[in-house]
């Protein structure tokens, strides 16, 4: 553990006294139950862990999960549903029904006729909506997440909350004529705020309820005053870029942009980190694991989660518990 301990050293000279600004923020929702000691942790889906026991057996305890499956409580452990951002998240739902019931809210590509998916699979594609229509805003609202909310879910997790229009969303259509929104580039500001918009909507509507809007925001997905703008929109940032992605470690200019974001985001709000290590995470080298756990105590606020996750055959390996002993460490933030 020298390399570890040598992280330590390193990060005492970095860290602010991220509680005491948490604490001073009394608008803030918070997820209950983190400690200042330690490493708290967040499980990504969790289908595939049949026992949830296994969130509070270890040293250092797993809070929240990202995506459960079941509205079940679980002691100590905050859960959310799972949403895919602007799509539809009902897959008998499809796009005939849309076009059937509510063909104006429909968004398509740039040859007016291809829905922008963004995703397709094996069952097709779920169907992309104008979230900048109050209509559609509402409809998602009633029809999806207050279910969910009734249910016993206290946190939204919005997926792929992306400022890049990736897609290529450029229309959709009012009573048979083309409306264009967008321009289908990626870098487009009507999108961007639309996003915006979108979250803040939610945020809005939600919080007052009790209910925490947590979103997946690619850093790198626009201009970093846009992207800051998106996080400040919600309450919770999942970052799936982490301190090592797709099994590498984030270095040079691309750590200093996770930095960057940190020092202003990890304060005041939750943070959710993803690490994709190399390989099966219990056989990973201790190297990386320690990279990992370092980075995040550097960076880490009152409000934040560690998540590591095996990155195995050019994929992420999410849905499943994992844990080792170095993820075991007593460390607590202190006020400098």
């Amino acid at each position: 553990m020298k390399l570890f301990n040598r992280w330590l050293l390193s990060a005492g000279f970095l860290l602010t006294c991220f509680v005491a600004v948490a604490q001073k923020n009394k608008e803030l929702l918070r997820l209950p139950n983190i400690p200042a000691d330690g490493v708290p942790f967040a499980q990504i889906f969790d289908s595939r862990v049949k026992d949830a026991s296994v969130y509070q057996k270890q040293g250092n305890k797993f809070y929240f999960i990202w995506g459960a499956t079941k509205p079940d409580p679980i002691q100590g452990v905050t859960i959310s549903k799972y949403f895919p951002s602007y799509r539809n998240p009902e897959r008998h739902l499809d796009i005939e029904w849309y076009k059937k019931n509510h063909p104006d809210w429909v968004m398509y590509k740039e040859d007016k006729v291809t829905p922008a998916y963004g995703y397709i699979y094996d069952y097709g594609g779920l169907v992309p909506l104008d979230v900048s229509n109050p209509e559609v805003r509402e409809f998602y609202l009633k029809e999806f997440m207050l279910p969910a909310v009734k249910q016993g879910y206290k946190v939204v997790a919005m997926d792929n909350v992306d400022l890049g229009n990736w897609p290529g969303a450029v229309g959709r259509y009012e009573k048979g004529k083309w409306v264009q929104l967008y321009t289908g580039k990626k870098n487009d500001k009507a999108f961007q705020e639309n996003m915006i918009g979108w979250m803040r909507y939610l945020s809005e509507t939600l919080n007052p309820m009790g209910v925490q809007v947590a979103a997946n925001i690619k850093a790198n997905s626009a201009p970093q005053d846009v992207v800051l703008r998106m996080m400040h929109s919600v309450n919770i940032w999942l970052d799936e870029n982490g301190f090592t992605h797709t099994g590498k470690n984030i270095t040079g200019s691309n750590w200093q942009r996770q930095f960057d974001f940190l020092k202003e985001i990890a304060p005041i709000k939750g943070y959710v980190s993803i690490n994709q290590v190399a390989g099966a995470v219990e056989q990973t080298d201790v190297a990386q694991i320690e990279w990992v756990i370092a980075n995040f105590l550097l960076m880490r606020g009152s409000q934040s989660l560690l998540a590591i996750t095996p990155f195995i055959d050019k994929k992420a390996i999410y849905q499943e518990f994992h844990y080792r002993p170095e993820m075991n460490v007593i460390y607590r933030i202190a006020c400098r």
